[in-house]
């Protein structure tokens, strides 16, 4: 099945994240994407975000959310690429930079990572814009549209016919 997974307080900083995230042992070419960001200069640019609202370092400086595809599907990396793209703009609500990394090298479960700046390009504190379950009927509509299984959860599920697997 589909999972998405919001991650808080992860340990890493901007850089050592960033770095794991593009390492070309777990994606390539097509697997790398930046929202509001270019994904090679991506922590130079959001460290100046943080660095022009608040002169100390921010604790957390990004939050990490995973999105992991259900295993076996028969995508090509172009098609996966959209979709991530599509749910990276699901995941905020405000003018955000995101770093998009799939990983599908060495992986039985293709996933991505999305890094984002904890604080907007306007200087506001990342706040979760919706709860857990809008996110995941917003994202299984998308998953739908490319007849991808959804996310199984608890509570009320808009796809009564999907198959827990």
């Amino acid at each position: 099945m589909a999972i998405l997974k919001f991650e808080n307080r992860t340990p890493r900083s901007l850089l050592e994240m960033y770095k794991y995230m593009v390492d070309f042992n777990k994606t390539g070419k097509y697997g790398v994407f930046g929202i509001g960001v270019d994904p090679v200069y991506a922590v130079q640019q959001m460290e100046f975000i943080q660095g022009i609202f608040y002169k100390e370092n921010i604790l957390h400086p990004y939050v990490q959310i995973i999105f992991s595809f259900d295993s076996g599907i028969d995508l090509g990396v172009l098609t996966i690429c959209k979709i991530c793209k599509e749910i990276a703009y699901v995941l905020v609500n405000d003018k955000r930079q995101i770093l998009g990394a799939i990983h599908f090298n060495g992986t039985a479960n293709i996933h991505c990572h999305y890094m984002i700046n904890y604080v907007s390009i306007r200087g506001e504190l990342y706040r979760q814009g919706h709860s857990v379950n809008y996110y995941k009927e917003v994202i299984n509509q998308i998953l739908f549209n490319y007849g991808i299984k959804p996310i199984i959860y608890y509570g009320m599920n808009i796809f009564p016919f999907a198959i827990v697997g």
